[in-house]
């Protein structure tokens, strides 16, 4: 039905939602696991917590900015010619 640079297309667009989305989960995992792990240190020490609060929404919104970016990258790939 579609023509076969279309299709090539499409499966790239396909590969580009789950390279990111993909990236997106694995990296919230690990800044949970980071904070998790800072948090209860400075529990023990008794120290304050409020770079934690600031670094966790700083991390999720670089995250989402590489997500976008390997998003666009695979994309980009997909538009050149095959060999």
């Amino acid at each position: 039905m579609f023509s076969a640079k279309l299709e090539r297309q499409k499966r790239f667009d396909r590969l580009a939602i789950l390279v990111a989305v993909t990236l997106f989960a694995a990296g919230v995992v690990l800044i949970a696991i980071w904070a998790v792990r800072a948090s209860s240190m400075l529990t023990a020490a008794d120290a304050y917590r409020g770079p934690i609060i600031i670094s966790v929404p700083i991390a999720l919104v670089c995250l989402f900015v590489l997500c976008l970016i390997a998003y666009g990258v695979v994309r980009a790939f997909g538009r050149f010619p095959s060999l």
